[in-house]
Parts: structure tokens; sequence; C-alpha cells
């Protein structure tokens, strides 16, 4: 029997691209990096569409995104994906992007919201959300914008992903669909 905080492997299919990281597109600067992130998510929006949930990786010179639509679809807890992504060496920040369901203080359902949430290996990270008014952005609801730096507590559900793949021993494992024919797996 596996222990329940051993990495336990799952089959699933997960697209991923790859490719080099444009320091002038993805800067460093956590609050530069973060309104861009932000901006992608809604420029999506403004064009009358939702953008898929996606999680990036950003290593110095490169980028990973990972589609997590299946993850979201099989029930696979995505906060326990994103922390394997995490649990990569090389990995300078990772950043969850998409239109979550959010709930505002006491509020019973929620609201659709545009999300950037990136997060350093040190715990420190910067959260952007703007709240959509019938799906769309509406210039009477401002992005909301808070960071570990300006002494903010974490958004609750969002991040420790890296604390946590430490704490689990959690690393994404991918076999290549091409070369592993048959052999669909990420863990």
């Amino acid at each position: 029997m596996l222990h329940p905080h051993q990495p336990q492997p799952f089959p699933l299919r997960v697209r991923v691209a790859h490719g080099p990281r444009d320091l002038l597109r993805f800067p460093e600067g956590p609050d530069e990096l973060g309104h861009v992130l932000l901006g992608l998510v809604e420029a999506k929006i403004t064009e009358g569409r939702t953008p898929a949930p996606a999680v990036l990786a950003f290593s110095a010179d490169s980028l990973r995104q990972y589609d997590v639509v299946p993850v979201l679809k099989a029930k696979a807890e995505l906060h326990r994906f994103v922390s394997a992504v995490s649990g990569s060496d090389e990995l300078a920040c990772v950043a969850l992007l998409g239109v979550p369901s959010v709930r505002m203080g006491r509020a019973r359902e929620g609201t659709p919201a545009a999300l950037a949430f990136v997060e350093w290996a040190d715990g420190s990270w910067w959260s952007g959300m703007r709240i959509l008014k019938g799906g769309k952005l509406s210039d009477d609801l401002p992005a909301l914008v808070r960071s570990a730096d300006e002494g903010w507590p974490r958004p609750g559900g969002l991040g420790g992903w890296w604390a946590r793949g430490r704490r689990e021993g959690l690393r994404l494992s991918m076999m290549d669909r091409q070369q592993q024919a048959g052999q669909d797996l990420v863990h």
C-alpha cells in the first residue's frame, strides 16, 4: 500500500508547450511579470474568449506551459499537480492563470475572475485578480493586486506549492507520448 504522502503516479495526458523564455515579454521582476501574465488573461477575455486554465513554469531561460484542463477533468488535485511542477530544480517561478470562480468575503456563490498567481521558490508570491461582470472586463472593477513583498497574507487556496512539493517529495515526471507509445503517464 502506498503511503498518502509519498509520490503516487496517476495516468494523465497533459499537453505541454516548451520554449525559450523571452525576457522582454516575460521579465524577471515580480510585479512586471505578474502584470504581464494578468494582461494575457485579460486580453483573451477582451477578445471574447475564456482562457483555459494553465500553469506556466519559468526558468531563467525557458518557459513551459501545462494545459491543466485534463487535470481538472480527471478530478485530480490541481494544487498537488502544481506542487509537482514546482519540484523541478531549475525553476525560478510557477504561475497559475485562468478564470476561476472566486468567493469574495462571506459570499456563498463564486464570481468569475481573471486570475494570475505567481509563486517563487522562496515562498514569495504575486497575485492579480479582476472580477468579471457578465463574463466581461469592466472599468468599474479594476484589478486587485497583492504580493508578499507588500506584506499581504497569501490568498486562500493559492500557492504554498514549493513548500508542499518539498514536504511531500513531489516532482513531475513526464514521458513523451511519441517516444513512449502506450505509456501516457504524468506523476
